[in-house]
């Protein structure tokens, strides 16, 4: 009896040697591996971190101008505004909500749905007039973003239109120069970098890191607003006075 004790005791001792042992293997295999990620991939996890804690917004870039042959304006660009809103840093839903509808004339239910939706940022309307949007940047309304951007125009509407073509609601190129010459036209766009805590919110007092637009390349043309001008006239007056689809006998 007192043998088989013995043997027990023996075993129940190296039975808790094993599992000390394990223990400490796997505690030195965790601090070896906390110690290379601490050294080696420092930098990295870092880079990772920094970009949880970030937050993005897009400054656009103005599109290149497109003269004609004297430097007459016939595409340019008019400043407007895209206005977005951040979930987690509104404080007054229901003014935000009545504010937004009211200048930017859309639906209520419609604004309430994006202000509500919890996301890291939420775009309400672009291509905002700049006076209601500075109107709304007065306000400061707290949540609300109202970040600067253009708006394609054409001080001489459809003058040469299909020459000059036109773009679409990205900014971007879709027929004429404006699509042929687009990689030189529309430049690079900036961005707005603000640190954020874990929940979104904005950390105060920490400063923003701006990257600025770089605009776009400008274009001349042989175009002649002029020559133009005069040759669209000639054309209507020759359009007034033979009625289209009448046949001279």
């Amino acid at each position: 009896m007192t043998e088989y004790l013995k043997q027990s005791r023996t075993r129940q001792r190296q039975r808790i040697l094993f599992v000390y042992a394990m223990v400490v293997l796997v505690m030195i295999g965790l601090a070896g591996r906390l110690l290379y990620l601490m050294v080696n991939r420092a930098d990295y996890y870092g880079e990772k971190a920094k970009k949880v804690h970030q937050r993005q917004r897009a400054v656009k870039a103005a599109r290149g101008i497109i003269y004609d042959r004297n430097g007459t304006e016939i595409a340019s660009n008019k400043p407007v505004s895209t206005i977005s809103v951040i979930h987690n840093q509104i404080v007054e839903p229901e003014k935000v909500i009545e504010v937004l509808s009211t200048l930017l004339d859309l639906p209520e239910e419609k604004v309430r749905k994006r202000v509500e939706k919890v996301s890291s940022i939420e775009k309400i309307k672009s291509n905002v007039d700049k006076k209601i949007s500075d109107k709304i940047r007065d306000m400061e309304l707290a949540g609300v973003m109202v970040d600067e951007d253009y708006k394609r125009y054409y001080p001489y509407s459809e003058f040469a239109s299909k020459v000059i073509g036109f773009t679409g609601a990205d900014n971007q190129g879709i027929v004429g120069m404006e699509v042929a010459y687009d990689k030189y036209l529309q430049g690079t766009d900036g961005s707005i970098l603000t640190m954020t805590t874990a929940r979104g919110l904005e950390i105060d007092g920490k400063a923003e890191e701006r990257v600025e637009p770089v605009a776009g390349a400008n274009l001349y043309t042989s175009l002649d607003v002029n020559i133009q001008t005069f040759a669209q006239q000639a054309a209507e007056k020759v359009l007034k006075q033979r009625k289209p689809g009448v046949c001279a006998s």
